[in-house]
């Protein structure tokens, strides 16, 4: 009987280690993963399971070199054990609808069985109601949606290799500044996804300071048998917060801003303050006077900016001269005297 149940679980963990296409792997890959796992098993024993499987579960080969690579098919169907419940199916739904602007298409092809999926289990019933829920809930955002730019397929498979193994890859790559592109080594560090956009923050070559590389700009990327070597105390988070093209900031330090918001555009500011310090006070001429202690960004003027002449900053004097002058600016750009 234990015998039966450790084969059960074996082929079982054989079967979730096998990539969907068009990742592959090897039989003696498939021993190496499975011996991670505890399961002593030769690599005739694996090549036996493989075949029996192929004849019951979408599972595809091909010969590279005088060895076979295995793969799950690329629209086989979501093999869940336990079952995709209803609330999960859900989270997955909204998922697909909200996500899908803001993901590379690599990505989703990813989470496209999923997705399927989950249409599946809250399919039409009368009994299963969570399936009318995406129907009854919209996320609205501020602005215009851009369009994701797009990323090669074996680029974002390889950069997201390298990553979980912490290896180096060969990456072909062309800056927005350059008409030409470079090859050099990558050290990934970790990723960053902006409005759309998936950035690589890495090291180049054996430079010491770390950046990150647009991966839409990435034309090639080859997985290399070299550790990533990372900086010693690296934060992705500092790296964030400090980096001019991410966090945009202008001073680095924080400021006590003070700003009169017209009184219906204040409202939104008493239900989601700017800072835990924020203060409201009405006017006398029926602005609301606002102060907060917060980040010194270039997305902090965009913010106030998207106002118009809602807003009126006061302080720091530094930011409202500055405004000043883009006010003066975008007269003489209207020809506005």
């Amino acid at each position: 009987m234990r015998a039966i149940k450790d084969t059960i679980l074996r082929q079982w963990s054989l079967l979730r280690v096998i990539p969907r296409y068009p990742r592959s792997v090897g039989t003696r890959e498939l021993k190496d993963r499975l011996e991670e796992e505890d399961f002593r098993v030769n690599v005739r024993t694996i090549q036996r399971d493989l075949e029996k499987f192929s004849a019951i579960f979408p599972l595809a080969n091909e010969t590279q070199g005088n060895a076979l690579r295995w793969s799950w098919a690329e629209d086989a169907q979501v093999m869940d054990i336990p079952g995709m419940d209803p609330a999960t199916a859900l989270a997955f739904r909204l998922a697909e609808e909200y996500l899908t602007p803001l993901l590379p298409q690599t990505t989703l092809k990813h989470l496209a069985a999923h997705f399927r999926r989950a249409k599946e289990v809250l399919g039409p019933s009368p009994t299963r109601k969570l399936g009318l829920w995406p129907d009854k809930v919209r996320i609205i955002g501020r602005g215009p949606v851009l369009i994701p730019p797009k990323i090669h397929r074996e680029v974002q498979e390889t950069v997201y290799q390298a990553l979980l193994e912490d290896r180096q890859v060969q990456a072909t790559y062309q800056r927005k500044d350059s008409d030409q592109p470079k090859s050099y080594p990558v050290h990934p560090l970790a990723l960053v996804f902006r409005e759309g956009a998936v950035y690589l923050v890495c090291r180049v070559k054996e430079y010491d300071d770390v950046r990150h590389l647009a991966l839409h700009r990435m034309s090639s990327a080859k997985l290399l048998d070299l550790p990533c070597s990372r900086p010693p105390g690296f934060n992705l988070d500092t790296y964030i917060r400090t980096n001019e093209e991410l966090a945009y900031p202008v001073s680095g330090k924080p400021i006590r801003l003070e700003t009169l918001f017209d009184a219906r555009t204040a409202v939104h500011l008493g239900e989601r303050p700017l800072s835990k310090d924020q203060r409201l006070a009405p006017q006398k001429d029926g602005r609301v006077l606002l102060q907060a202690t917060v980040r010194d960004t270039l997305e902090l003027r965009w913010w106030l900016l998207g106002f118009g002449d809602k807003v009126e900053v006061l302080g720091p004097e530094a930011l409202r001269t500055e405004f000043a002058d883009v006010v003066q600016r975008m007269a003489n750009s209207y020809k506005i005297s």
